[in-house]
């Protein structure tokens, strides 16, 4: 018996007469040849995989162990690394540039410098007065993304021909030289003579002399942007090779994201939302075009962390529009036949309660993407952590400056770093 029919000896005896006296000979196949074949390119597919692997990791303990990053830094790199993705997306930056400009100029401490410059050494700015000086102290996280987004659009302006899929180094390196020292700097001096850019690349390149506006001219030690770009893309990718993560993060990073975008395209084409939501009536003509404090969503992303929900599960009603500008929280007063209705979570996402200056109490969510806000809840179904999307998070009411129960509905765009209309997350 051929190997081809011991495989298929299970198979009844009339299937298997069949297939080798009528389907075999009728197609022209050679099983062992085919058999053979598929044995082979499962092996050389395994090789493959292996050897991507074993460089991919091979890479990433040579530079962990050439660029050593304190454990400080390289948890607050993991903590910020999709946030800063987001802001270069936005500026059309290499993912790593916005961490590394925060690494270079401030350590990765959320706290502005006496000299008002920021986090992010904006000296041009603030001396030139288009930007007020950073209050000095600590930062909350909204700050710190505010500032990687001024950074990445001052990085962007210096060097305007890297994009976000820049992997050459020279450019890379001049655009770093670029932002340090300036445009004319860098199109007259190379990169590789400046410690800002290329300190402790390699021995070559060891304590090299920097000139700095601020600290004067001074020997350096501390890790120059290219190996902290090298070092910072290591760790990124570096995720992949977790024992409980045998394959590339950044080909997960890549097909998660093909994913999240393609089904957000999906559902948005057939209005319809992943989880199901009482509709609410808005009227028919509604403008928001005067409506200054609001702005356009991000459109990329991921559509997990979207809003998707009415925070009122039961018989929603749009009791006032688009209001709150003067108070600088924008949003939709929404009722419900039921004075006491349930409100749920519109998004996953970490949640705080607190009575804010004008005694409302509020209900904040916040993932990597959005903040939600819902106001005078009656009471608190959770006090803090983590909720998922149509969890129940508190009771509608009426505490605070509110005439009657309902729910003042606010969403801030992370990314875009501004208020949106909530009418267009609603199902």
């Amino acid at each position: 018996m051929s190997p081809y029919l011991r495989m298929v000896q299970w198979l009844p005896d009339w299937f298997r007469i069949w297939i080798q006296n009528q389907v075999i000979p009728a197609l022209g196949l050679q099983p062992q040849v085919i058999a053979t074949g598929m044995i082979r390119g499962i092996f050389d597919s395994f090789l493959f995989m292996m050897l991507m692997t074993g460089l991919l990791a091979g890479g990433r303990y040579y530079l962990e162990g050439q660029y050593a990053l304190p454990s400080t830094i390289q948890e607050t790199v993991i903590k910020w690394a999709p946030i800063a993705d987001f802001i270069a997306r936005e500026a059309d930056i290499p993912r790593e540039v916005p961490l590394v400009l925060w690494f270079k100029e401030n350590s990765m401490q959320a706290r502005n410098p006496e000299n008002c410059t920021g986090i992010i050494g904006a000296y041009d700015l603030v001396r030139s007065g288009e930007h007020p000086c950073f209050t000095p102290g600590p930062i909350s996280d909204l700050e710190v993304s505010e500032q990687l987004a001024i950074a990445a659009v001052e990085f962007k302006i210096r060097c305007p021909e890297i994009t976000y899929f820049t992997q050459d180094p020279e450019t890379i390196k001049r655009c770093y030289f670029a932002y340090n020292a300036g445009t004319g700097a860098a199109n007259r001096l190379s990169a590789d003579e400046s410690a800002y850019v290329m300190n402790n690349y390699n021995e070559k390149y060891a304590n090299m002399v920097y000139s700095d506006i601020e600290l004067g001219t001074v020997q350096v030690t501390a890790l120059g942007a290219w190996p902290a770009h090298l070092a910072f893309q290591s760790l990124i990718v570096g995720q992949m090779d977790m024992a409980e993560r045998p394959f590339s993060l950044s080909i997960l990073n890549i097909s998660t994201q093909i994913y999240d975008l393609g089904t957000q395209v999906w559902y948005e084409w057939l209005d319809e939302s992943v989880a199901s939501s009482e509709m609410m009536a808005l009227p028919n003509g509604r403008s928001t075009d005067t409506t200054t404090c609001l702005g356009e969503p991000h459109k990329l992303g991921r559509f997990s962390l979207r809003p998707r929900l009415n925070p009122v599960t039961e018989s929603p009603i749009l009791t006032q529009d688009v209001h709150g500008c003067s108070y600088s929280l924008p949003g939709l007063d929404i009722s419900s036949n039921n004075r006491s209705a349930v409100l749920q979570a519109p998004m996953p996402g970490s949640v705080t309660t607190y009575t804010d200056q004008w005694y409302n109490s509020t209900i904040r969510i916040e993932n990597d993407e959005w903040i939600v806000c819902l106001l005078h809840p009656g009471s608190y179904c959770v006090d803090e952590g983590d909720v998922t999307r149509g969890q129940a998070v508190g009771v509608m009411g009426a505490v605070g400056y509110a005439t009657g129960p309902h729910v003042h509905y606010t969403i801030y765009d992370k990314v875009n770093e501004v208020f949106v209309d909530p009418a267009a997350f609603l199902p």
